[in-house]
């Protein structure tokens, strides 16, 4: 097998096995918090908010390391760290240890990921659906983990779960160490340094801040719908479970129709899909019904994920992992103000408002998607680009 194909499994399985315990600890460490350290619900909220801020602080460092060090070492290490955190977690008994855990998970995160869509941004001339490929992998080990954690939840409590978790970023970690190292590559700055990158992103970060602050006002206002109607773990992990499953066949096939018809076709698609299934949300319909309009947002999702991925790429000349450090942050600013968003209007009642409002957001992107692919200069794949 050549170093490359080695380097594009050790990724695929990584993202797989780490994608997992990543879901599943954004979904735990609150119940875990109230149920075994009796935290407050603020104490939980700065808990989950410490990870956050050290995750943005930590972003720029691994946008550095892996430019300019061997990225499937850079992972790896991010990979070991996790499993630290997963550890602590799993024997912390004091909110001092719970934020400890949290703090090193926030430095874990950006260091695993960043490198690891750097890499894959590495096949982009040779493969413009590689992003695609990635996001599969990462929705299977979303959701293969969850049936085991909530046996191994349900017969042996929460300490069970996270040494579980920690087992499979130690997996992910000795996966990436087992590729050949790659050798050192001296990457040119970015005309204008920093700052000149920043504005080179600046129409996607822009988009990327808008529309993900309505996609996380949807998951949350869902979130919260569903544990109204006082559905179990299990049941609220069911309904959830065909979008999971969509968003690891469909990226591949998605991305062949952004092929055919084009990126601002496609974006736009995609735009208008999610938005008419986050609207649709507002009547409050059945279970089953939410979990078939589920899987139309995430197939929007699996759609515009990747091409968003490959359109920083593309942007960033040779400091890839940088440009993906900008707009992982950019997305994050997006997703606290839309949680925020939410959060105000679900407890003035307001369900319905809340689900047009983000869903008259998403629909914009079926404007600001092109006008942004416009300003960068990327309306085709960099391989299409290259054969003329």
């Amino acid at each position: 097998m050549s170093t490359t194909s080695a380097r594009r499994r050790a990724i695929g399985a990584s993202a797989t096995l780490l994608s997992g315990p990543v879901d599943l600890l954004d979904f735990l460490i609150p119940l875990w918090g109230g149920a075994v350290l009796g935290l407050s619900t603020s104490v939980v909220g700065w808990l989950v908010a410490a990870e956050l801020v050290v995750s943005v602080l930590m972003r720029p460092v691994a946008g550095y390391l892996a430019d300019s060090r061997p990225r499937t070492r850079v992972a790896a290490v991010g990979a070991f760290l996790y499993s630290a955190s997963c550890v602590l977690y799993a024997f912390a008994d004091t909110p001092g240890m719970a934020f400890v855990a949290a703090a090193v998970g926030g430095v874990a995160g950006p260091l695993f990921w960043i490198s690891l869509r750097a890499i894959a941004a590495e096949y982009l001339s040779d493969d413009s659906g590689t992003f695609a490929g990635l996001m599969s992998s990462e929705a299977l080990g979303s959701w293969i983990f969850w049936a085991p954690a909530m046996f191994l939840l349900a017969s042996y409590g929460y300490s069970a779960v996270f040494i579980g978790l920690a087992t499979a970023a130690i997996a992910a970690a000795v996966r990436l160490l087992f590729v050949p190292k790659e050798p050192l590559v001296v990457r040119e700055e970015f005309a204008g340094g920093t700052r000149g990158h920043v504005r080179r992103l600046a129409p996607l970060l822009a988009l990327g801040v808008f529309v993900t602050a309505a996609e996380a006002g949807v998951g949350l206002a869902l979130l919260l719908q569903l544990q109204a109607l006082n559905l179990q773990v299990w049941q609220i992990a069911l309904v959830y479970l065909p979008g999971g499953i969509a968003l690891t066949i469909l990226p591949r096939l998605l991305h062949g129709l952004v092929e055919r018809w084009g990126r601002k076709p496609g974006y736009a698609a995609a735009s208008i899909a999610s938005a008419g299934s986050a609207a649709a949300l507002a009547v409050s319909p059945p279970v089953i019904v939410i979990a078939a309009l589920w899987v139309f947002v995430c197939a929007a999702l699996g759609l515009l994920y990747p091409l968003q991925k490959t359109l920083v790429s593309e942007a960033s000349g040779d400091r890839v992992a940088r440009g993906m450090s900008l707009q992982a942050n950019a997305d994050t600013i997006g997703a606290a103000i839309g949680v925020v968003a939410a959060g105000a209007l679900i407890a003035g009642g307001w369900w319905a408002p809340a689900y047009l409002v983000f869903s008259a957001v998403i629909a914009s992107g079926t404007v600001l998607g092109p006008w942004a692919i416009d300003r960068i200069g990327r309306d085709r794949p960099l391989a299409e680009t290259a054969e003329q």
